[in-house]
């Protein structure tokens, strides 16, 4: 795969921001964590409940596949023990298929290459992806099918997000003004996890962000905060689906 200057300032930015610890690892390693399937059978996969029916990962396992990757010690939050090829797309639970991937990574981290599961799905279940093809692309490489399948990472978004940050925008039908962010500005949550009216976005531990209006925004215990849809994108958060 041919290394774009814009790829290489993004990789470089992830090491800054994660020290390129050998414990944060933003993409498995090819020789532990190859990748298994356990079916290629659409009419399986693309049953509502499928992955609920099949995910069997035992304590054990999990404890095995932080060891696999040197990582003794986290905080709570701190990683999830995903399927490289996820169970939604016919994946196993195999620990050929399992690592440890941060939560915490920015931009690249696990809620990002949940994007890329969704959509992998949903070209899957309407039939325009082959499902072998789908395992192959994720399993060989998932940052890049990311960018095959879904489009520009989420750091190479931030030229577009300032180019937009004076436009408004529409989010679950409340307007927005986009505005640069300020300087001094408190986005941190209170102690009722709730945020201040500086930052008012709240984002919640699955890295789903929720403006003032929508239907789970009084509910949402915030983890971050942040002044505009805008800025939480662009710190690798999405919008409810």
């Amino acid at each position: 795969m041919i290394i774009t200057k814009a790829r290489l300032i993004l990789l470089l930015l992830v090491c800054v921001n994660t020290l390129c610890y050998a414990d944060s690892p933003i993409a498995p390693d090819s020789q532990k964590t190859p990748g298994d399937v356990l079916t290629t059978d659409p009419n399986a996969i693309c049953v509502p409940g499928y992955t609920k029916t099949v995910r069997n990962v035992p304590k054990q396992v999990k404890d095995q596949a932080y060891r696999n990757y040197g990582i003794y010690s986290r905080q709570p939050g701190e990683y999830e023990v995903d399927h490289l090829i996820s169970l939604e797309l016919g994946g196993s639970n195999s620990i050929k298929n399992l690592w440890p991937e941060s939560f915490v990574t920015h931009p690249l981290n696990a809620h990002i290459k949940d994007e890329l599961e969704n959509k992998l799905h949903e070209l899957i279940c309407s039939h325009q992806l082959p499902v072998e093809q789908a395992q192959r692309d994720i399993a060989n490489n998932w940052i890049a099918a990311y960018e095959k399948y879904v489009g520009p990472l989420p750091g190479e978004k931030t030229e577009q997000h300032s180019q937009a940050m004076t436009q408004p925008i529409v989010s679950n039908k409340v307007a927005v003004i986009g505005t640069k962010p300020q300087e001094n500005v408190d986005t941190s949550p209170d102690e009722a996890v709730n945020c201040p009216s500086s930052a008012p976005i709240k984002v919640s531990k699955k890295g789903i962000y929720h403006v003032v209006g929508d239907r789970d925004y009084d509910r949402t215990k915030a983890k971050n905060c942040f002044a505009t849809p805008l800025a939480a994108e662009a710190s690798g958060f999405r919008a409810p689906k």
